[in-house]
């Protein structure tokens, strides 16, 4: 043969072809090496990252949702609901059920743009798509509940990228007559589903809304809930109801319901599957309040059409019966969401405001009873001697004037109390100086929060006195500082729950302990010290404040068969430069075995009627105590 060598025997001789092959078999076992060695390394990290690939499979295949448990409920002291939950209705529909209508609309669009012979360039069919089938929705609802319905784009957008799997709502604020419509009307086959869930209920209203606040949404949270298997799976969680003010914002860690979750398996491209797992949430732990709602309705009533704000208090608990804040707002106006138009209506009336706990005051006279509890913890002092009060006092270069335009004459501390002197009170301040003053309103709870379970209290409240006011600036103090605080003017700030406080302190010859909201909090208000007066000089304070209502300047509280102690004040605020009163009124009922201390505040409105202590805040106060005795008696 051609090309080919033989030996003497015959036999063939390969030549170069016989080391060719010899090459193809090193390449062979390389080849061979290469892929054992691929094999084992894969091999090797399929057992030793099993658990990490199980994972992340889990995150590719598996969804959980967060739920939120309902919150619980809201009573008055008598079990009587202030905050429940009620359905709330509103029809969805879950993407995947859509899925089919989506490409068969998304087909039908790239036929429609074939046969036109248009560009496609700069449209997404596919969203157009999904828009259109999604209107065709709402549409259908629409015709069922007689409302015209349009697709919010950019939430539908929003939902479909980052929350496929969960329900996309189309109407959150479907009315009873309108979920029974839909349940009647919409075919079983329909994709659309009608969803209810709890939301907040408030029966009274606007009554009481400061005290027990409001819900809203919150951001979305890290949720520390444990899901077993699926602890590594990524949540999608709903954004949790959060109380926003009030009790509802205080006690939110009470009031809000457990967390529930549902595992799903999800396809590819990421709509739900299959549901694999799942767990209910449970519902937040009920509270109850001290809140009497039959003595908070007779409360706002009073105050009515008025600016200002009323505390009551049980004398010897410390226990808060009323809480009242005029302008308020309507707590179901809150739900589903609060819109634009009634924010703005309650920002113009100035109602988001608890005048009750941050409100701050000058105190007017009702502060007179500090002064004077200040001079009987004097023992050289005598309340039984009389001081002349004429028209007005000269504090070097300048008269402050009495109450009174002829003044009053000799006068003694008892009646001093009753006609609201005010020489009587420039004088005694300035007999026991700012000091004394200050101490004693500390003593009784002014200067600091009251500690009621309510969120933004005021800390703005002051007690001035000489350190505080070099402290800002405002040079020394002099003797015309220590006449205004001496009548509850000046630079002194109360608001009217700390004056409740104070008003059932003196009730009963106390210094201050916290007051309270809570029903079922142990808390005595009156085991704390007593203020160290003589019970005998003591009594000159409660007979001024009897008499005060017998006949003096209080005679408008007076209620047949109850006796009523209290202190009138007319204060003086300035806001742009006018000066505008500010009528206030403390009491406690019945003097020999007190129950309810009461204060109200009432601001000037720019009416043509004056306002006074007596005549304006005296009734209001007497409203209240009268209601309290009517349903619990003496």
């Amino acid at each position: 043969m051609d090309g080919l060598e033989m030996n003497d025997d015959g036999n063939i001789l390969f030549g170069e072809r016989s080391g060719q092959g010899s090459r193809f078999l090193y390449l062979g076992l390389l080849f061979g090496l290469g892929f054992a060695f691929l094999l084992g390394t894969l091999g090797w990290h399929q057992l030793l990252h099993r658990q990490q690939y199980l994972e992340k499979e889990a995150f590719q295949i598996y969804r959980r949702v967060v739920k939120e448990g309902a919150r619980g409920s809201i009573y008055d002291r008598n079990g009587v609901l202030l905050a429940g939950n009620q359905p709330l209705f509103s029809v969805g529909v879950y993407l995947n059920e859509l899925r089919v209508d989506f490409r068969l609309r998304y087909r039908e669009l790239q036929d429609e743009f074939r046969k036109a012979d248009r560009s496609q360039e700069g449209i997404s069919l596919s969203w157009r798509a999904r828009k259109e089938v999604m209107q065709a929705s709402l549409d259908e609802v629409g015709n069922i509940i007689g409302r015209e319905l349009k697709l919010d784009e950019d939430s539908f957008e929003s939902h479909f990228k980052r929350r496929r799997i969960l329900p996309f709502k189309i109407c959150n604020d479907l009315n009873r007559d309108e979920y029974a419509k839909l349940v009647e009307h919409l075919s079983p086959d329909s994709p659309l589903q009608i969803f209810t869930e709890p939301v907040r209920y408030y029966p009274f209203g606007n009554i009481a809304s400061h005290v027990i606040g409001y819900v809203g949404q919150g951001e979305p949270e890290d949720i520390q809930v444990k899901f077993g298997k699926f602890e590594e799976i990524r949540k999608l969680n709903l954004k949790r109801h959060k109380g926003k003010s009030g009790l509802e914002m205080s006690l939110d860690a009470q009031l809000r319901g457990g967390i529930g979750w549902e595992v799903w398996s999800i396809d590819p491209l990421g709509f739900k599957f299959d549901k694999i797992d799942a767990k209910d949430p449970k519902q937040g732990s009920d509270l109850h309040t001290t809140l009497d709602i039959d003595l908070q309705v007779v409360g706002e009533a009073a105050l009515e059409g008025k600016i200002g704000a009323m505390a009551a208090i049980l004398v010897d608990s410390g226990e808060v019966l009323a809480l009242v804040s005029k302008p308020n707002y309507d707590l179901n106006q809150f739900n589903p969401y609060l819109s634009q138009k009634t924010f703005d209506e309650i920002t113009e009336k100035g109602a988001w405001l608890n005048r009750a706990t941050q409100g701050n005051y000058p105190p007017g006279s009702t502060f007179k009873v500090v002064t004077a509890l200040s001079a009987l913890s004097d023992p050289s002092f005598d309340p039984n001697q009389e001081v002349y009060c004429g028209p007005f006092y000269t504090i070097g270069d300048r008269r402050f004037p009495e109450n009174r335009t002829r003044g009053h004459g000799y006068i003694n501390m008892i009646n001093s109390l009753s006609m609201s002197s005010n020489v009587y009170f420039y004088q005694l301040g300035l007999r026991e100086g700012i000091e004394r003053i200050a101490r004693q309103s500390r003593l009784l709870g002014l200067g600091s929060p009251t500690g009621v379970e309510l969120p933004y209290e005021s800390n703005s409240t002051l007690v001035p006195d000489k350190e505080w006011k070099r402290e800002v600036g405002r040079g020394g103090w002099v003797r015309g500082d220590t006449a205004n605080v001496s009548i509850g003017q000046g630079d002194l700030l109360v608001t009217p729950l700390q004056m409740a406080r104070l008003t059932a302190a003196i009730a009963k010859q106390r210094e201050y302990l916290p007051v309270t909201l809570l029903r079922d909090k142990n808390t005595s208000l009156f085991t704390s010290n007593r203020l160290g007066i003589d019970d005998k000089r003591f009594e000159t304070i409660i007979e001024g404040m009897r008499r005060c209502v017998l006949r003096g300047t209080g005679k408008s509280m007076q209620i047949p068969g109850i006796s009523i102690a209290a202190k009138t004040g007319t204060a003086q605020v300035f806001p742009g430069g006018k000066e505008e009163n500010l009528a206030w009124v403390i009491a406690f009922a019945p003097v020999e075995n007190p129950k309810i201390a009461v204060a109200v505040v009432v601001e000037d409105i720019g009416s043509n009627d004056p306002i006074y202590g007596g005549s304006t805040a005296g009734p209001l106060a007497s409203a209240i105590i009268q209601e309290y005795f009517d349903k619990y008696g003496q």
